[in-house]
């Protein structure tokens, strides 16, 4: 059968009765005991019942958000909403006292008309809510009752809403994706065929389910295919990083992935020891979706963790979107990424071929090739004319994966997601906002359009004076800084926000180590650094996907100009609701 003609509820339904014994989902709530298993059948049975639930409560074809924390529960309720043809808004549940002005802000805007949540969290969540939105129903999962066979089923098409994705917000408002059933149907088998998955294909996944990483990536993938997936939660990754590699081991998983800052904190918190009781030997794709890619990311932990087994050729470049349901293009499965040096300040577009930069140290990681049924074109982001290869443009990107825009806003949809390119009349496209080119039918990261900093004339993509910062001093920690552009007296300058080591925490020289950062920056790039702010570790603002959210950083770095009119301060910054996870618990 053909996947467009399908959906996820066909696939569970199939899988529950052609391997029904069979093992879909594994839960380590601790990141190391098993504390929970769902073979197929029984998440099957589990979906209908919470379908007939919501059914006789009137939800069907209304919007519901998804308050649940990571594990198996989620999938339930998940799989539950789809049976019954309710469209589900997977959200954060945010710790007690924390602030709700991101979540009120997705419920208002996906006009969700109840809320699936677990007792103790309806319990605080419930009366906060109730004064912004008096209207809004709350369901109750602990007292979900009734038999699986009292569900007679719903048709559902394919271009029938599945789900509101909303973005991580790494540059502005959430916004929620339409995602149909055809799209979700259409990436996972791109991904499929991208990573080469078979029946004998194993995940392991910590990254949180309400993400689009984590929720298509290590929850729905998996089921698509009625293979294993192994699942913690993230926080007990961010507690001990090992626990991910260790689950890889132990469960001899083929599949796994992350963020940059996952890679690099792994590498940073396992010893020589712990590695040594590894084996990596099964990991054959290491998926890898950062926005750009970080060579340094690679090197580090392909040489770190090489003697337990891991591959450098099972590192899987990739990247992917919300607006494109997840996965746009992905490398060769077992073939060694693509890097070649690259001059980010003179390749704008419009420049000079990027071979001829050959010298000036940049290093782009090539995120492969465009999926099944999915088009490419760099575009000049002003004149919208395509761009030749090895030239920087705008990444848009067409095909079966985009989803049907943003949920009640026609203006943004038309124009995010019905672009045609000027010359050619060729669309509609996703502008997706980043910058890139394509070599050699592969596609290239350089950054974000919104991130670029500009300095007397001159591009600078703040990902390169990130890394240049943090290889400057021992005490700063890997993948943990942001550059941002300030703005004085109609002029641009630098501000470096950046976290230091647990150590570096403890007994830096802050005035030696913000010296060094302006040092290795004018070296580099010819540019002063009118600003560093100094923070805690595991305290830099992320998104849900582990993205670092520079509007935030920004906001910090100007907020701090203003009320101190210091040139350096040390920081000890609280985490907000949209860093990757909710938690006090400091990374060990």
């Amino acid at each position: 059968m053909g996947s467009t003609t399908l959906t996820l509820v066909d696939r569970l339904e199939h899988h529950a009765m052609a391997q029904s014994g069979r093992n879909g989902f594994t839960y380590l709530e601790n990141g190391e005991r098993e504390t929970g298993n769902r073979s197929f059948s029984h998440l099957d049975a589990r979906a209908r019942v919470i379908a007939s639930w919501l059914t006789r409560n009137g939800y069907a074809g209304k919007h519901v958000l998804l308050l649940l924390r990571d594990g198996l529960e989620f999938i339930d309720a998940l799989m539950g909403c789809l049976y019954a043809g309710v469209v589900p808004v997977p959200a954060v549940v945010p710790r007690p006292n924390r602030s709700l002005s991101t979540l009120l802000a997705i419920a208002t805007d996906a006009e969700a008309a109840g809320a699936i949540a677990k007792r103790d969290d309806e319990a605080y969540l419930k009366p906060a809510m109730a004064e912004s939105l008096p209207h809004m129903s709350w369901l109750c999962l602990d007292e979900v009752d009734g038999n699986a066979d009292e569900w007679s089923g719903r048709k559902i098409e394919p271009d029938d809403l599945a789900l509101l994705q909303y973005t991580s917000g790494s540059t502005g408002t959430p916004k929620g994706v339409m995602v149909t059933h055809a799209n979700l149907m259409h990436n996972l088998a791109a991904v499929q065929h991208s990573m080469r998955l078979s029946q004998e294909s194993l995940f392991v996944g910590w990254l949180p389910l309400f993400h689009d990483m984590g929720l298509i990536g290590n929850m729905m993938q998996p089921l698509y295919l009625g293979i294993p997936c192994v699942l913690m939660p993230a926080v007990a990754f961010l507690q001990k990083p090992v626990r991910w590699v260790n689950a890889i081991s132990t469960y001899r998983a083929t599949v796994s992935g992350a963020p940059n800052f996952a890679f690099d904190l792994t590498v940073d918190k396992t010893s020589l020891e712990q590695r040594a009781a590894l084996d990596l030997r099964s990991w054959e794709v290491a998926f890898n979706g950062s926005e750009p890619v970080r060579a340094e990311t690679i090197e580090r932990f392909a040489t770190a963790f090489a003697p337990a087994g891991f591959r450098r050729t099972s590192f899987y470049p990739c990247y992917g979107m919300a607006e494109s349901t997840l996965f746009i293009t992905g490398v060769s499965q077992g073939t060694e990424p693509t890097i070649f040096p690259f001059d980010s300040s003179t390749s704008a577009a419009g420049d000079d071929q990027c071979d001829q930069n050959a010298n000036a140290g940049k290093k782009l990681v090539g995120c492969g090739y465009p999926a099944p049924g999915t088009q490419i074109a760099v575009v000049d982001p002003e004149s919208r004319v395509t761009l030749p290869d090895g030239i920087v443009g705008e990444i848009w990107v067409g095909g079966g994966s985009v989803g049907a825009g943003y949920y009640k806003k026609p203006l943004q949809t038309k124009q995010m997601f019905q672009a045609h390119t000027a010359d050619t009349g060729e669309g509609p496209f996703l502008r997706t906002g980043d910058l890139g080119l394509m070599r050699g039918g592969q596609v290239f990261i350089t950054g974000r359009i919104k991130d670029i900093i500009i300095v007397r004339g001159r591009n600078h993509y703040p990902q390169d004076l990130e890394v240049t910062a943090e290889s400057s001093n021992p005490m700063l920690a890997k993948g943990a800084g942001a550059a941002v552009g300030l703005e004085d007296d109609r002029r641009t300058t630098i501000a470096i926000i950046h976290e230091l080591t647990r150590e570096g925490w403890r007994r830096a020289d802050r005035g030696a180590v913000t010296g060094d950062i302006r040092e290795a920056i004018a070296a580099k790039h010819g540019l002063h650094v009118s600003r560093v702010v100094l923070i805690k570790p595991g305290s830099l603002p992320r998104t849900t996907s582990g993205k670092v959210r520079r509007s935030a950083c920004l906001a910090m770095a100007q907020a701090e100009t203003l009320h101190t009119g210091q040139s350096q301060t040390v920081l000890n910054v609280p985490q907000s609701e949209q860093v990757l996870i909710q938690t006090t618990t400091e990374v060990a």
